[in-house]
């Protein structure tokens, strides 16, 4: 009986360690620019983070993950281009799934 009960909490302990990672906060960064995304940072206990990884080219998409549901709901962001200097925004992470980049500006949903 005992050996039942300790494998029915190591199972239920794997699905909440499962469910912990499904939890991470991911969102969409969709390059609709004639610019390349070289990079991206968040403002966080204040100063700048870098992203690893992120590479954006024209016409593509790439999935982004903060890798934790914690924290602050508005964070600030910068987007690096390649050739145009870079702007700061701000926008509500908790209510949003997606970063749009456009020749002009920069919309999220």
């Amino acid at each position: 009986m005992l050996k039942r009960l300790l494998m029915t909490a190591a199972i239920l302990g794997l699905g909440m360690s499962v469910a912990a990672h499904a939890d991470d906060y991911k969102f969409n960064l969709q390059n609709n620019s004639k610019y390349e995304i070289i990079g991206f940072e968040t403002f966080e206990d204040s100063k700048w983070s870098k992203w690893t990884g992120v590479s954006v080219k024209p016409g593509e998409t790439q999935v982004m993950n903060w890798n934790s549901d914690a924290g602050d709901c508005e964070v600030p962001f910068r987007i690096i281009y390649k050739d145009v200097e870079t702007e700061q925004y701000t926008v509500d992470w908790c209510k949003i799934s997606n970063v749009e980049v456009q020749d002009d500006k920069v919309t999220a949903n």
